[in-house]
């Protein structure tokens, strides 16, 4: 009965190390199966390949590399992250984030947007983490907790706008994991090594990619698990025949109504993932519930609307030669706007005139490559493209800016293009200089694009 224990104990504790999945330790990389890998120093960024920072054996040293034994315990501890700094400068438009908020022009669109480009320079991408191991009767013991300074503060503290927030929390404990990390429908393993790894077309976008959640992992031999999760959803932005940004009002026949939007249930999400020498393959899958619940201002009454809901993605990485990686995956969206954060209007949109109802379709794909010159310098390019079906509405829009148009607030079509240089000239630095371009046009024919030439900065630690 003992050895019985043992051997489950240890298969827990090795399926937790797949589960402890961050900027250190992504999910399923071939090249980090079993203890954390230390990084070759210049030929990986720590953030992205998944390896930690290379440390010398003392007294005290703790039981994983880069952590010290806190006394008086059996636990270890290990501050990581980086500095990161960011400089931007827009090509024509100011101020918009590489992302779907590309302005647009065209029928019933008003612009006032800057025609002379600017310079952003910021710092709150900024990642400190803590990460603690401690041995149990269960197996190991893992948490780990990460911030940045990506939240805009209010006016009083006026000379430091960006405050802390927390991005990830959670502690594993053999095969379960509990607590806030990246959904188990996105793939870090497949996104590529660049500038705006967070905001590309067809991979899933920070305003949805890290929610509270419980997964359960099972290692089935060979390389190959199935995890499966019950994770918090996020909410569809937009109902309404407008569609106005950020908007959960309709109004019907000249009567004002509410909308709420409510998951009765959490996004459950399954995964298979198969991990080899020569690369990865991962399927996702997810499907949730959405009710959309109108109400009457003034009696509290109206209709209210179910909407089932689901996601299915296909990724990997392929190893070609010497460090060289082809990384890529392709995603159908059927209304789980919480699955891809591209489709900015939501999961559905109603026509409140006629009472038609439309879901939000997407399919989309992204690809990347990554090619290692030497020791110092590597490049990559990168490319998503993403297109949307569901419009309800039919009327025509206007060449006015006062013309109320509908569609000019719907995606139809949007897609990335990234190059990137990154420059390691020591151990624990990536100095990256690349071109961004990203383009969207909408339901009613209004487009636009966003030119950016960017640099950033790195320091591991």
């Amino acid at each position: 009965m003992k050895r019985k224990f043992n051997v489950t104990a240890a298969l827990a504790t090795t399926a937790a190390v797949g589960l402890l999945a961050g900027p250190a330790f992504a999910q399923g990389r071939p090249d980090t199966m079993g203890a954390p890998m230390v990084c070759p120093t210049t030929q990986m960024s720590p953030g992205h390949n998944d390896c930690v920072m290379p440390t010398a054996a003392s007294p005290g040293g703790g039981s994983f590399p880069g952590s010290f034994l806190v006394p008086g315990t059996n636990t270890s501890f290990a501050v990581h992250g980086f500095i990161e700094g960011d400089i931007v400068h827009y090509l024509g438009t100011h101020e918009y984030q590489f992302n779907e908020a590309a302005p647009v022009a065209g029928p019933g669109v008003s612009t006032t947007n800057s025609l002379n480009g600017g310079t952003s320079i910021y710092l709150n991408n900024t990642r400190p983490n803590i990460e603690t191991h401690t041995p149990t009767a269960y197996g190991l013991l893992k948490t780990y907790t990460e911030f940045d300074f990506n939240q805009t503060s209010t006016a009083q503290l006026a000379g430091n706008n960006d405050v802390v927030r927390l991005r990830q929390a959670y502690g594993t404990l053999g095969p379960w994991l509990l607590g806030q990390t990246l959904s188990l429908f996105a793939d870090p393993a497949a996104y590529e090594d660049g500038l705006n790894t967070n905001q590309n077309v067809g991979e899933m976008v920070p305003a949805n990619v890290r929610r509270p959640q419980i997964r359960y992992t099972w290692l089935a031999g060979n390389g190959l698990s199935v995890a499966a999760s019950a994770e918090m959803p996020t909410y569809p932005n937009n109902v309404g025949a407008t569609v106005a940004a950020n908007t959960q009002g309709v109004t019907v026949t000249g009567i004002t109504y509410s909308s709420t939007v409510y998951y009765n249930w959490p996004r459950f999400i399954i995964a298979p993932e198969w991990d080899q020498p020569w690369g990865h393959v991962k399927l996702a899958v997810g499907a949730g519930v959405t009710d959309i619940r109108e109400a009457n201002t003034t009696t509290n009454t109206g209709p209210s609307r179910q909407v089932g809901d689901w996601a299915a993605t296909l990724s990997g990485h392929i190893n070609t030669w010497g460090k060289d990686a082809l990384r890529g995956g392709v995603t159908y969206n059927y209304g789980a706007a919480d699955l891809n954060s591209w489709i900015s209007q939501g999961s559905w949109v109603e026509n409140t005139t006629t009472g038609t109802v439309k879901i939000q379709k997407a399919i989309s794909f992204y690809a990347n490559y990554e090619h290692f010159f030497n020791g110092q310098w590597r490049a990559n390019v990168n490319g998503g493209w993403m297109t949307v079906s569901g419009n309800p509405f039919t009327v025509a829009c206007g060449t006015s800016a006062a013309t109320t148009c509908p569609q000019a607030s719907l995606v139809k079509k949007i897609y990335s293009t990234e190059v990137n240089v990154i420059f390691s000239p020591v151990p624990q630095t990536d100095f990256i200089f690349g071109w961004e371009h990203g383009y969207r046009k909408m339901q009613s024919g209004a487009k636009g694009t966003v030119n950016a030439i960017a640099s950033q900065f790195k320091f591991y630690f």
